[in-house]
């Protein structure tokens, strides 16, 4: 009776593992595997399409330039906490731009371009 209920708990805990096993394959051969060498246009105005239904919404699209290195030894040593790559990017931002209301909605329209500092928690 001992070793029937053992062998009952060890092929219910493979099952699982098995089961969880499975999932994470799934994950990880749905994730985009991209190319690196992906064409991206230049950082430039582009129509928004998703908005622009009254009136031309122009928006920042496009790629700019990002770039890792070591970090060098005078300045690791600073650091609160010391990294040993450093990553340098810019994104695609806006020099100017001003508020426009779409049924209730305020959206941006953007006048200019250009590769600067990236700011994700700013929409």
């Amino acid at each position: 009776m001992s070793a029937t209920a053992t062998m009952l708990r060890f092929v219910k805990s493979a099952g699982v593992s098995l089961l969880l096993l499975s999932a994470f394959f799934h994950m990880a051969d749905s994730y985009p595997n991209y190319p690196s060498n992906i064409p991206c246009d230049e950082c430039s105005l582009k129509k928004n399409d998703l908005f622009s239904r009254d009136l031309p919404i122009y928006q920042c699209m496009g790629c700019c330039f990002s770039r890792a290195y070591p970090t060098p030894f005078n300045v690791k040593n600073i650091m609160v906490s010391p990294k040993n790559f450093t990553l340098e990017a810019t994104c695609c931002v806006a020099k100017d731009s001003y508020e426009v209301s779409l049924k209730n909605i305020n959206v941006r329209n953007h006048t200019g371009c250009y590769c600067g500092t990236c700011m994700y928690h700013k929409i």
